[in-house]
Formats: C-alpha cells, sequence, structure tokens
C-alpha cells in the first residue's frame, strides 16, 4: 500500500468518529459532513512528518471547524422562528446509526443535544470531547488551546449547569421503549385525550422546529393536556401524508412521515426511567430534512 492510501485508509477509519464530534457540536448533518471533508483536505496537504498522532490531529481540526460553524449558527438564531432543534440521525435500525455503542448513544439524542445548547461552544467541546470521546485535559487543552486546569474548570462548570437534567435522560430498556411506542401510537389514533395524557409525564414538553417556512408551534407546548391535545390534532393532519413509518431517531424511537416519497416530518420521543413521555421532538424544517432524501 504506498503513502497516500495508507493516508486515506487512515482518515477513513477516524471518520466516524471526526462526523460523530462535529455533529454533535454543531446538531447539523451539513456542517458535520463539511467538516470531515475540509479535514480531509487539510490530511491531505499536511507534511506527515509533522504529525505525531493522527487521530489528535483530526479531532483538533474538527473540533476547531465546529467551533466555527457553532458560533457562525449561534449568530443565525438569534433570527430563528420557533423553537431550533437538531438535524435528525434517521434509520430503520440501530446498527445503522454512527457510534451506535452504547456509551456513545445516549450522547446522541435529541434530549441530550438539546441540553447542549444551554452551553457556549467552548463547554461543548470540553464536555464531548472528556464526557463523551474520552480525551484527556492535557490532549483538550492541545486541541482548544487552552491549560489542562482550564479545560478541567470548563467540565466542573459544565457539568454543574446540566446535573439538573442528566439524570432525567436515563431511559427504559429498549423493549420497553417499544411496548411504550406502540401504546403512544394506538392511543394517538383513536384521538382519546385522557388515555393518551396518561401516558405523558407531569413535566412532559413539545419542542416544534418548523423554521420560517412550516407552520409549527412557535412556543414550546407544555403540560400533559396541551400536549396530548397538540398530538391528536398533528396526527389528524399528518393521516394526509403518503408514508409513515416506524425508525430510530439519533437513536431513540421516531416516526417518518413522507409525501410523495420526500421526507415531510420527523418526530422522535424520550421517555423517562418509569416508562413516561417526557419530550415529543416535531422536526418539519425541510432545511433540516434535506439530507434524509
Amino acid at each position: 500500500m504506498n503513502t497516500a492510501d495508507a493516508r486515506a485508509e487512515e482518515f477513513e477509519a477516524l471518520r466516524p468518529r471526526l462526523f460523530g464530534i462535529a455533529y454533535r457540536m454543531t446538531g447539523s448533518v451539513g456542517d458535520a459532513e463539511d467538516a470531515c471533508q475540509d479535514a480531509w483536505l487539510r490530511w491531505q496537504r499536511v507534511d506527515p512528518d509533522a504529525v505525531d498522532n493522527a487521530e489528535a490531529y483530526l479531532v483538533r481540526v474538527v473540533t476547531r471547524l465546529a467551533l466555527d460553524r457553532l458560533q457562525s449558527a449561534q449568530r443565525r438564531r438569534e433570527t430563528y422562528v420557533g423553537p431550533y432543534l437538531p438535524e435528525p440521525l434517521v434509520a430503520d435500525d440501530t446498527t445503522a446509526q454512527p457510534e451506535a455503542a452504547a456509551e456513545l448513544a445516549d450522547s446522541l439524542t435529541f434530549a441530550f443535544l438539546v441540553l447542549l445548547d444551554e452551553l457556549a461552544p467552548r463547554e461543548r467541546a470540553v464536555l464531548l470531547l472528556h464526557d463523551v470521546f474520552g480525551y484527556s485535559f492535557d490532549e483538550i487543552g492541545s486541541m482548544l488551546d487552552l491549560s489542562p486546569a482550564a479545560c478541567r474548570q470548563l467540565a466542573s462548570r459544565t457539568r454543574r449547569k446540566l446535573d439538573h437534567e442528566r439524570d432525567a435522560l436515563r431511559r427504559p430498556d429498549e423493549a420497553r421503549e417499544q411496548e411504550l411506542i406502540t401504546q403512544l401510537l394506538t392511543t394517538v389514533s383513536t384521538g382519546d385525550i385522557d388515555a393518551l395524557m396518561e401516558l405523558l409525564a407531569p413535566d412532559v414538553v413539545l419542542l416544534s422546529d418548523g423554521g420560517a417556512q412550516r407552520h409549527a408551534a412557535r412556543r414550546p407546548v407544555v403540560g400533559p393536556d396541551r400536549v396530548a391535545r397538540f398530538v391528536v390534532n398533528l396526527a389528524r393532519r399528518l393521516m394526509t401524508t403518503d408514508h409513515a413509518r416506524l425508525v430510530q431517531v439519533n437513536g431513540e424511537p421516531g416516526l417518518l412521515f413522507e409525501v410523495d416519497g420526500e421526507p415531510d416530518h420527523v418526530l422522535s420521543f424520550a421517555f423517562t426511567p418509569d416508562g413516561k413521555v417526557r419530550r415529543l421532538y416535531s422536526q418539519l424544517n425541510p432545511e433540516k430534512l434535506r439530507h434524509l432524501h
């Protein structure tokens, strides 16, 4: 194998991890793919003798590119219409999800990505690189041009910000989740508001992202009664779609609705450990569904 082929193979072996970091940083499939492509171009140009550790070099490049995109995206969000949700990763089964290992899957969920939106870009980077991907503070410091002590302090402060929510991210086992989603769909199809409310947690919230182009709830829908009524009305409207199927959305149960063979709407759910629906995420923004075509 020549040097160029070996370097290409080395990059491809790291691509899932690089994509995973960039996607979690930005919440955007397009931005993550662009960051990987830019990293590949830089990898082709860099002198091999100048790189002691390929993974450290490439993670540093992708993290910095993702930070640039995240900062730009945050400026755009200041004028964004309604709630802002990530672009969904949709698969017919969990094996198709990038980095489907259990220790990484929970950090891919909408619930976790929405939590990350509470953080400043560097806080987000430090938390992901250390707590999710297992890099040391020394390694992260060299990636972000920070001292290890500064990284450690950022991580500690960030964990305190999220502690109030992270316990709620614990999930039922997969079999129980499938049972719950069946109950939920059966109840919604009958339009039984009271029965649906029994499946919802007291603090249930529905977030709907339609962007500027689609009609959606412009504020979070809060509480069992309001969420139940919203979902039943939504289900009636979605009956006009051509096709709906159960899928995995960022590793969690969800539904993909299609019109004329094209993705129209992605709905996903997050459950409490005791089996109630705690969050519903409704992604309708066509700009954030383009990658599903």
